[in-house]
């Protein structure tokens, strides 16, 4: 599974504070932290910060890159917002991969923001919605998904750059929600061949709720049974991170050995243990 890292975020009081004093030790920590935890992708977002938001993208870019090339997620939910800070930060770091996150859609999003991902080379993620929200049901997901991505693909973009994302809410707010989530990853997995990558922002699942943790590792056992195969989310949770490398063996995605996690930490050039990577960030 691709691991998008969640906690370079500006909702949370550490980062947006960072932002906003240009304090990048701050930064390079949280990196170094979600990178020890096995990140593949940094999502960045600025959040509700104040001054201008295209700088602080840069900033937040260029920032999270001197301690990592990995590539970066651009995570807004403004569509202008994005179409000004992605060439920006593709200026300012030619080399880096970078994956807008993310795009409806509605034709006023994908118009902007698809050809925006073909002419940066960006990987895009396509929210499984359109100009009249969040779907209630499986097939709506479905036909927003595919609308994207025949979209994507006649622009040009890689079936391997693009990844859709079934949209999850809060299960304390929409309970019968996630049942319609796994159920659109299964029926969007066949509307092409190839077929794209899924994603999930896992922790929407446990918002506001007490047991946040285990929903979320719960939760993400069940897509990875259904096909995802990318997520957003806190790679320093290491009881969640287990869990998912647990279910890749199970589901026959990884090969077994008695110490998988330590094979599986080896193959991506971590440290062994928990513990070495706690080390190793300090």
């Amino acid at each position: 599974m691709i691991i998008f890292s969640e906690r370079i975020n500006g909702m949370y009081r550490d980062v947006r504070g960072a932002i906003a004093e240009r304090n990048k030790s701050v930064i390079h920590q949280l990196a170094e932290a979600q990178l020890a935890g096995g990140a593949d992708v940094m999502d960045i977002n600025i959040g509700p910060t104040k001054g201008d938001p295209v700088e602080h993208f840069v900033w937040l870019a260029q920032t999270v890159h001197e301690v990592t090339d990995k590539p970066l997620s651009l995570d807004s939910a403004k569509a202008d917002l994005l179409v000004q800070a992605v060439p920006r930060v593709k200026e300012a770091l030619p080399d880096t991969k970078l994956v807008i996150n993310s795009c409806t859609a509605a034709p006023q999003y994908m118009e902007k923001l698809i050809p925006l991902a073909a002419a940066t080379g960006s990987a895009i993620i396509g929210l499984t919605m359109d100009q009249e929200g969040v779907p209630g049901n499986v097939e709506k997901r479905i036909e927003c998904g595919a609308t994207f991505l025949m979209t994507a693909l006649e622009a040009g973009i890689p079936i391997d750059d693009i990844y859709m994302d079934t949209i999850v809410l809060p299960v304390n707010a929409a309970m019968k929600q996630q049942v319609h989530v796994i159920e659109a990853i299964r029926q969007l997995a066949i509307v092409n061949d190839p077929p794209p990558r899924f994603i999930v922002g896992l922790s929407n699942v446990s918002t506001k709720c007490l047991k946040n943790r285990l929903l979320n590792r719960t939760f993400l056992v069940m897509c990875l049974a259904s096909g995802l195969n990318a997520a957003i989310v806190d790679a320093a949770d290491r009881d969640l991170v287990e869990a998912m490398i647990t279910a890749e063996i199970l589901l026959g995605k990884q090969l077994y050995s008695d110490d998988y996690i330590k094979a599986w930490r080896m193959q991506k050039g971590l440290p062994v243990s928990a513990e070495a990577a706690e080390a190793e960030v300090v």
